[in-house]
């Protein structure tokens, strides 16, 4: 059985010790995930070219899924994902990472300008260049949450 760990860094290594004991490997391509309530990661596991990436989440500017690939954006890096938009919003860090669309999560901390767009939406400007837009859905939350 493989498994999954989605857990703080400071029990990965304990909770991983006592599954391996059992049995279980680790795998983060595996299906069934353990993880613990309120955890936010601080990497996520991402693939570009065959390769398997450990992207630390400080350096991620915004992820944006197009149907079933979800790619997260590394300056003008790009790599996929394995988790869901759903479940991203779950585990990133919520003071950090705020959702501006159905299908776009931002890193606070790249955002590099917020030009205000007709019909209640922004454009916001990232630091790598790439422009996302705060659709209307969340264009209060999104100015709410930015104080403006």
């Amino acid at each position: 059985m493989k498994i999954k760990l989605l857990v703080s860094d400071e029990h990965y290594d304990s909770i991983a010790a006592e599954l391996i004991k059992k049995g279980i490997d680790i795998d983060d391509d595996a299906e069934l995930i353990l993880s613990e309530q309120n955890v936010t990661v601080s990497h996520l596991i991402a693939r570009r070219n065959e390769e398997i990436y450990r992207l630390e989440t400080k350096d991620i500017s915004h992820i944006e899924s197009f149907a079933h690939d979800i790619v997260a954006y590394c300056g003008s890096e790009e790599y996929r994902l394995s988790e869901t938009l759903r479940r991203l919003v779950e585990i990133l860090d919520p003071k950090e990472f705020i959702r501006v669309s159905n299908s776009v999560i931002v890193s606070l901390s790249h955002i590099k300008s917020i030009r205000p767009a007709l019909s209640q939406k922004f454009l916001l400007t990232m630091k790598n260049g790439a422009k996302v837009d705060v659709t209307r859905t969340y264009y209060y939350i999104f100015k709410e949450f930015m104080g403006i």
